[in-house]
């Protein structure tokens, strides 16, 4: 089944099914005894209706990985379930990428978040919004997913049904750019039954004394960027991203996609360590910061920074532009510097294949990167955790919930420390440290924390008010 858009809204088609039976066995009988009484009481606070979860992409980017795996598990538990995607021109993408910068704190590209643009985004939603009321019915509940989908709140609360709004994003301190952009987004709210983070820390001050509360996104330990690949499926996918030499077939499975878009000058040697940031071309995801910390501070090893095609994610404007600008620092790098870095662009028209790609280049990591300038909960992070890799990262928005240093990974204080971000892989590298001890502690704390099961129980607490 493929999705169906109608009136700037997208229906998504349910993704592939979520192998159930295996993840009831890793997660063991007392927590899926306690997972299906959670499911239960979903059933029966919605009656026969629906939960709708909204975003703004049915592909690219983290929300949107986890409604691939959390619309079947729902089906799987009996909830009906539905997911709905919201679409809008260049014009409305480009806003909303503005405002999703400020909320990090940041002034994107130095336009206005006044009237004008709240007035511009919200008839931006009109059509949208309208064909959504059409489709919901009282005693549903809508999740409405970032500032894309916020202004829709007013409009779905007048049908009847509940309304919650969950915030993926957000700024450890106050700034007076985020300020701006809570000032457009706040009284949208008003009507919410209720609104999610991240992270404590990100709630605004304005709505702590509302129904504010605290979920942390998961990942889904069978899909195919999380489940077990044996080393002959790691190689061909290395080999399709131009991380290892080709040689022989690359029939089989997992192996037989396109090859991603590689920038760089021959493969690294097997041997060499393999460092690696996956994440979008991103300004707060600092990828060319991540270069420089690399190419000026860390003696060997061989960079690879791993993103979408940069056309392949239609809600953020910016991807092109970002990856231009690690390109063209690549191309200033002397001869030896650039020889131990590859970007790579994966591409994005089969997302299984493109998260299989992403799955054996984090296996096949020394020492897996997310120097994020701001974040709201760094998915990458839990992946490469749950696969026991070192993980070095900043310490910014929720990934500081994700990793305590030393223990479950390594994190610098100031993501623009780049010779201290630099010591530190170095030391993951060839540090005194044990590292396998390390990577098995942070599996074992996505194991406890951030799979499925989180969610599930933490939407019954909230439409039984528990």
């Amino acid at each position: 089944m493929s999705a169906v858009a109608e009136g700037g809204l997208t229906l998504q088609p349910t993704p592939l099914p979520f192998d159930l039976a295996g993840f009831e066995v890793l997660i063991g009988p007392e927590r899926t005894a306690q997972l299906h009484t959670a499911a239960a009481t979903l059933r029966e606070s919605l009656g026969g209706g629906t939960m709708w979860h909204v975003n703004s992409t049915g592909a690219g980017g983290g929300v949107a990985e986890m409604l691939h795996t959390l619309l079947p598990l729902y089906r799987l538990l009996g909830v009906r379930a539905r997911w709905a995607v919201v679409g809008g021109d260049i014009g409305f993408f480009t806003l909303t990428k503005r405002l999703g910068l400020a909320l990090y704190g940041s002034t994107g590209d130095g336009g206005q978040l006044g009237p004008t643009e709240r007035d511009a985004y919200l008839a931006a939603l009109e059509g949208p919004g309208e064909k959504l009321a059409s489709l919901v019915r009282p005693g549903d509940v809508v999740l409405l997913h970032d500032h894309q989908t916020a202004g829709l709140v007013p409009r779905l609360t007048q049908r009847g049904v509940w309304v919650y709004w969950r915030c993926h994003v957000g700024v450890d301190r106050p700034t007076e750019v985020s300020d701006r952009a809570w000032n457009l987004l706040a009284p949208l709210l008003d009507s919410a039954h209720g609104t999610l983070f991240s992270v404590p820390w990100h709630i605004p001050d304005r709505l702590r004394n509302g129904h504010a509360a605290v979920l942390a996104p998961f990942i889904a330990p069978f899909s195919a960027k999380n489940r077990p690949l044996d080393q002959a499926a790691v190689r061909r996918a290395l080999v399709r991203c131009g991380l290892r030499p080709f040689g022989g077939t690359l029939a089989g499975p997992d192996g037989g996609g396109p090859p991603a878009h590689v920038t760089g000058e021959a493969p690294p040697d097997p041997e060499e360590p393999l460092i690696t940031q996956v994440s979008r071309w991103d300004r707060l995801k600092d990828m060319h910061g991540v270069l420089a910390a690399v190419t000026d501070h860390v003696a060997d090893g061989h960079l690879a920074l791993v993103g979408p095609d940069p056309l392949g994610v239609p809600d953020d404007t910016e991807q092109a532009l970002w990856f231009e600008r690690c390109r063209t620092a690549w191309l200033r790098l002397a001869p030896a510097q650039r020889r131990r870095v590859t970007l790579v662009s994966l591409p994005m028209d089969d997302l299984v294949d493109n998260a299989l790609l992403v799955n054996a280049v984090q296996r096949a990591s020394t020492v897996v990167l997310q120097k994020s300038l701001a974040e709201g909960f760094g998915l990458t992070v839990t992946e490469a955790m749950w696969k026991a890799r070192t993980v070095v990262a900043a310490g910014v928005g929720g990934i500081r919930a994700q990793i305590t240093h030393g223990q479950t990974g390594l994190l610098v204080d100031d993501p623009h420390d780049l010779p201290g971000f630099a010591d530190l892989v170095t030391s993951a590298l060839h540090g005194d440290m044990d590292t396998d001890a390390l990577g098995e502690r942070a599996r074992q704390r996505v194991r406890a924390d951030f799979l499925p099961d989180s969610e599930i129980h933490a939407m019954a607490r909230l439409l039984t008010g528990g």
